[in-house]
């Protein structure tokens, strides 16, 4: 079997207690083709101590001051060099096997860009206590698995290739750089080469120190914001971007229209705030709007087609009410 090279990286700062059980379950999956990085952000516990136990089996590691969590992975990323890619905090640990049969999975598919496995969760105060996460969550289109589906980060590997223009991550994210990754792929490449697996991968520890405890009440702050950069990434004009900013809970209520092309979450908004327009008689907005839902979903409807459409599904008080709009949109 071929083995493509995996590599692997540990951001790490003050989990002295952990992360010698993290080393080791990468450096004894004895895969003959790993490349793995330490990205430390300066540990001033026992943590550099025991990564130079091991250094002769690590291809590259540093400790200095660092921005956070996501520094690191961009860090580590930079050094990457492998085809297969993923990042394994320093409290988290790998199953047995689990670089083979990655391996296995890439090289028997060559279209597979990433593979989404299982992995265990347990409370560190009594590891027979776990739970088997489900890993990442697909849906039946690209628009459900951004909208409620979930990545699994710690069990999710990718194609390096596949994400190498997504990186580097956004360094103000501390919870969900993760929901980055996974939005910035779907969003390029929908998810026609992701390949779900029962195999269980990783083992995810909680502690009163890790952030899925400490903080989870800021994880949704961090959501929201990423959201709404998701509009600003794709070239929402400035008009529908303060719509979107003066009303919050709409965005959620949007999430709801099953629209499949891969753009569809601004060309959703473009056409709930192209109706608010039309029903204001500000049809040089609706217009613009109308732009740019052609090009985020490829609709190629004349104009003559978008009056009919609002005459037939734009609130109004009255069919004579969206008859005169009719006339008036030329």
């Amino acid at each position: 079997m071929p083995f493509p090279k995996i590599s692997i990286v540990t951001p790490s700062f003050n989990q002295g207690q952990y992360i010698e059980e993290t080393i080791l379950s990468v450096l004894n999956q004895n895969y003959p083709n790993l490349e793995y990085i330490i990205i430390d952000g300066g540990s001033t516990d026992n943590t550099v101590e025991i990564i130079k136990k091991y250094e002769t089996k690590i291809s590259y590691w540093i400790s200095e001051p660092d921005k956070g969590q996501t520094d690191a992975i961009n860090k580590g990323f930079k050094k990457c060099t492998g085809e297969i890619f993923n990042w394994l905090n320093s409290d988290d640990f790998y199953e047995p096997n689990t670089l083979n049969e990655l391996a296995k999975l890439f090289t028997s598919r060559p279209n597979v860009q990433v593979v989404c496995g299982k992995e265990w969760g347990f409370n560190d105060t009594d590891r027979t206590d776990r739970i088997l996460h489900a890993g990442s969550i697909i849906k039946e289109n690209v628009f459900e698995t951004i909208r409620v589906g979930i990545i699994d980060q710690p069990c999710t590997f990718f194609r390096k290739a596949c994400i190498d223009s997504i990186f580097p991550l956004d360094t103000s994210l501390r919870y969900i750089m993760d929901k980055q990754l996974w939005w910035g792929y779907l969003l390029k490449y929908g998810q026609q080469n992701i390949v779900e697996t029962d195999r269980i991968f990783t083992n995810f520890r909680l502690h009163p120190q890790s952030k899925s405890m400490a903080d989870g009440v800021l994880f949704e702050a961090e959501f929201d914001r990423l959201k709404r950069s998701l509009f600003l990434q794709l070239q929402v004009p400035a008009s529908l971007d303060n719509q979107l900013a003066n009303n919050n809970g709409i965005f959620d209520k949007q999430w709801e229209i099953g629209i499949t092309p891969v753009k569809f979450i601004p060309a959703a908004f473009a056409t709930y705030y192209a109706e608010r327009h039309y029903i204001n008689d500000n049809f040089t907005e609706v217009s613009s709007l109308m732009q740019l839902v052609k090009m985020w979903k490829g609709i190629k409807m004349n104009k003559k087609e978008w009056r009919l459409w609002f005459m037939s599904n734009a609130i109004s008080t009255s069919w004579a009410m969206r008859l005169k709009r009719f006339k008036q949109w030329k």
